[in-house]
């Protein structure tokens, strides 16, 4: 489960893809066939979370990865590319690596 929190010892993903509404659920269909066939198998890898925006334009993937490097090695994976080329067919994503910084909730 993907647990969100400041100090955790993991690396986050977040990939931005920009897509056209009709395109979105398609789009969503792969990222999720290349995570079930590939990515979710790699070293490392801790969890996947797709949202999909309310107006068709946009999906936003949430990885979270043991180690930068375990996620970085999966990238150049020649066996991954065949994987990702049918999401560019969709897209072009914007992929970059983050902290979490700050996290509050009701309950606090």
């Amino acid at each position: 489960m993907t647990e969100i929190s400041t100090g955790q010892d993991v690396a986050t993903f977040i990939n931005v893809f920009r897509t056209e509404p009709r395109n979105q659920q398609r789009l969503i269909d792969r990222i999720i066939a290349a995570h079930k066939a590939v990515i979710q198998h790699r070293q490392g890898y801790v969890s996947t979370n797709i949202h999909a925006s309310v107006d068709g334009y946009l999906v936003v993937d949430y990885t979270q990865w043991r180690r930068r490097e375990d996620f970085e090695a999966m990238v150049r994976d020649p066996a991954v590319e065949p994987h990702f080329r049918p999401i560019g067919e969709l897209t072009k994503g914007e992929q970059q690596a983050y902290e979490v910084v700050y996290c509050h909730t009701a309950d606090d």
